[in-house]
């Protein structure tokens, strides 16, 4: 019952144009990364993102983080950073440990999965460079010639423990930009427009 009544006050909230108050943007991306050191040299190596803060290690002997951040109450952030990468969102990192950890990689199409995205001035440039550094990339890159997302260039390649990372790039714009009216985000011209 529960449950419903909160679907019925998320349905209200939405439906009345409801938003956080306050609320003006991305500011992080958090990611679990089975070892920070690592994960933290391969984002400074590769894509130029400095680590500014650090924490941890955190765990609680009450029920704190299964109430607070949804896992189990015996599980602990070994150790945290937070990363600037360029112009956008930041990047936060964790290692956690936990009784119930799921070990296994989501692909982009399970539920949850999940992938970051960078934006490059030349991405056959970039994926040259990727190849040439022995980092796992797919097949690409590819463009989208119709519709909304056309004039985007997309490469997907691999961090070495399996996460999904992209490379974008439309130096043209993209599609939905022919119809006018608001625009996403662009981190050619991080001013808002």
């Amino acid at each position: 019952m529960r449950n419903v009544i909160a679907v019925g006050l998320l349905l209200a909230c939405v439906s009345a144009g409801a938003q956080v108050p306050g609320l003006r943007g991305v500011d992080h991306v958090g990611l679990t990364v089975p070892d920070l050191k690592q994960a933290e040299a391969f984002f400074e190596k590769l894509l130029g993102c400095q680590t500014l803060a650090r924490n941890g290690p955190l765990r609680a002997d009450d029920d704190w983080l299964a109430r607070h951040v949804g896992v189990d109450a015996r599980a602990e952030i070994r150790a945290m950073s937070l990363m600037r990468c360029t112009t956008g969102a930041n990047l936060e990192l964790f290692e956690w440990s936990a009784p119930d950890q799921d070990q296994r990689q989501p692909r982009n199409s399970d539920h949850a999965g999940h992938h970051l995205s960078f934006y490059v001035d030349d991405i056959e440039a970039a994926a040259r460079w990727l190849r040439e550094s022995g980092i796992e990339t797919y097949a690409g890159p590819f463009s989208s010639t119709q519709g909304d997302y056309a004039g985007q260039w997309v490469l997907y390649f691999r961090t070495p423990w399996g996460a999904h990372l992209e490379l974008v790039s439309y130096p043209k714009g993209m599609g939905y930009e022919r119809k006018g009216g608001q625009r996403l985000w662009d981190p050619r011209a991080p001013i808002a427009r």
